[in-house]
């Protein structure tokens, strides 16, 4: 079943994709020895260049009152080992490793309490294993070297984000905030206090935003926010692009709306948060036959709060239309935090998740199961040290399955 050609999506909506399990897996595989030592200099060059940064500008992170600066320096290298037989028949080794480091830098300007401009810039060097097709899900949910080149078939590079806020304060507890820009629905949609930052938290893509929900990134767009107490309403809308099913290797321009209903959940162990979000898009995505536009439309449920001092929780659910081509139709995930505060470290965290991912009738693959587990330890007041297991199975509807383990680690220094 293998070596029939399976689309699948590499979720970044940052630089659209689409590759193939089978044959046309030899058309986008890399020299690996070449590969890993033009990745290792680039990483090295963004380390060098982070560590100068740190040191002229960590005491400048407020520039002014009214201008700050960030940066985040984050290396990650993770390795997949496979069964033989199964790495044998989609044509990879059993043992992959490869890297990957970002820098992300961040300025915003609040000339007013009620206004705000904001530019993130982000530089990648590799791309790990985002781009080496072997599980539906990507390992790394990060943005990498390719997805910051030619961001959204738009001939920008490095430039993620671009923005105006104006906040209207109508009493004390109420008030409405208008966006307009270059921006990241991931900023503003499908929040989760223990499963949202790739970063610090999950690194696999299911736990960090629920990928069925298609979330667009890094294009224009506008958000309306009403906050009233603890509740909260939230409608954007962007206009992105994605590949033309009629004309291979062309982008598609499309619509992506969506409204989200949002709660505070307040109480003496902590502050969490649950949403209901729902969306739909343009009619311009491929149905199953390869002649008409349909749209991509789903709801999707989101809940993270704390139980107790020491342990948090979060529940993630969504459903998406399969009458367009898509990857998976339904998506289930939840786990745990374990705070540091048990072991005397406030800083450290221990994550654990688990995800099923249903996929669509029309489609080859039946099912996904992804569980993924991290500890992260502080090590100055500006950096931190993961190390993350992933376990991850993409089973067909031939019985045929693919299943492997995951183990990486990740550095990141903040300021």
């Amino acid at each position: 079943m293998l070596d029939k050609w399976l689309p699948i999506f590499v979720h970044s909506t940052k630089r659209p994709r689409r590759l193939y399990w089978g044959k046309k897996l030899q058309q986008v595989s890399w020299p690996i020895f070449f590969w890993e030592v033009e990745m290792v200099g680039r990483v090295c060059f963004l380390l060098v260049v982070s560590v100068v940064l740190l040191f002229r500008c960590a005491f400048a992170y407020d520039v002014t009152e009214k201008f700050t600066v960030d940066a985040t320096l984050s290396l990650v290298y993770q390795k997949v080992s496979l069964d033989d037989q199964e790495a044998q028949s989609i044509g990879v080794e059993d043992s992959v490793g490869r890297g990957s480091g970002t820098v992300d830098l961040g300025f915003n300007f609040h000339p007013t309490d009620v206004d705000e401009f904001q530019v993130t810039l982000s530089f990648g060097a590799g791309n790990g294993l985002k781009y080496t097709p072997i599980f539906s899900l990507a390992t790394n949910a990060d943005d990498l070297e390719s997805d910051l080149k030619n961001i959204n078939g738009r001939d920008r590079d490095y430039l993620l984000e671009v923005w105006y806020k104006h906040t209207f304060k109508l009493k004390e507890d109420l008030s409405i905030s208008g966006t307009i820009g270059i921006i990241d629905a991931t900023q503003y949609l499908d929040q989760n206090p223990y499963a949202n930052d790739e970063t610090a938290q999950f690194m696999n893509e299911v736990f960090v935003n629920n990928p069925v929900l298609n979330l667009p990134s890094y294009d224009l767009g506008g958000v309306l926010e009403l906050s009233f107490s603890d509740l909260s309403v939230k409608a954007l809308a962007m206009g992105s692009r994605t590949e033309d099913w009629q004309a291979p290797g062309a982008y598609r321009g499309y619509g992506y709306y969506g409204l989200e209903l949002g709660y505070k959940l307040k109480d003496p162990l902590g502050e969490g948060n649950i949403s209901l979000l729902g969306y739909t898009t343009t009619k311009d995505f491929v149905d199953w036959q390869g002649v008409k536009g349909e749209a991509l439309k789903g709801f999707g449920l989101s809940f993270g709060h704390p139980i107790t001092e020491y342990l948090g929780v979060f529940l993630r659910g969504g459903w998406q239309d399969d009458k367009a081509q898509i990857t998976h139709q339904k998506s289930y995930s939840g786990g745990i935090d374990i705070s540091g505060k048990l072991w005397g470290r406030e800083d450290d965290n221990i994550g654990v998740g688990y995800a099923y991912l249903k996929g669509p009738d029309q489609g080859l693959l039946d099912c996904t199961h992804a569980i993924e587990g991290y500890a992260k330890f502080k090590i100055t007041n500006f950096s931190h040290l993961t190390f993350d297991v992933q376990y991850l199975k993409d089973k067909f509807n031939d019985n045929t399955k693919l299943d492997g383990m995951v183990y990486g680690v990740r550095f990141v220094v903040k300021f």
